[in-house]
């Protein structure tokens, strides 16, 4: 492939990712009075279905643009096995754990609308940021 081919490969890459995220974040913020935070139980250190939501979406740049467009904040309670932890630290696991009455499937990820304590539970099953995105995005009330 000559260079000019590979010039108009890589514009082309550039426009479809640039429609993609306008098509993310094309519908308008959420009501007024409606917030949201993630609620994230993980084994960071020992869970591979967590790795991979930390690999596949959680670093990604779209789904991090698309969380600080929404104004959701995202929580991590971890429950590493080889990471050292202070006590106040699993103190606070331990009653995060109790208060989402959380049992024990790693990753699990909450979806809590902040001034109802309304939660959805999301699921992660190895699908890309967009996928994931789509997910919370139907439960997002407009």
């Amino acid at each position: 492939m000559n260079q000019r081919h590979q010039k108009m490969i890589s514009k082309s890459k550039t426009i479809v990712l640039g429609i993609l995220v306008l098509a993310l974040f094309s519908f308008k913020p959420e009501a007024k009075g409606h917030h949201y935070k993630i609620i994230l139980f993980e084994g960071s250190d020992w869970c591979l279905n967590c790795i991979r939501l930390e690999r596949n979406v959680l670093t990604d740049d779209i789904f991090i643009r698309f969380m600080a467009y929404k104004d959701i904040s995202l929580e991590r309670i971890d429950f590493p096995q080889r990471k050292a932890q202070s006590v106040s630290t699993k103190a606070y696991n331990s009653e995060m754990a109790e208060k989402y009455n959380f049992q024990g499937v790693f990753p699990t990820i909450l979806l809590i609308e902040t001034s109802t304590g309304e939660q959805t539970k999301l699921e992660y099953v190895g699908q890309n940021s967009i996928d994931f995105i789509e997910q919370i995005k139907t439960h997002l009330i407009h």
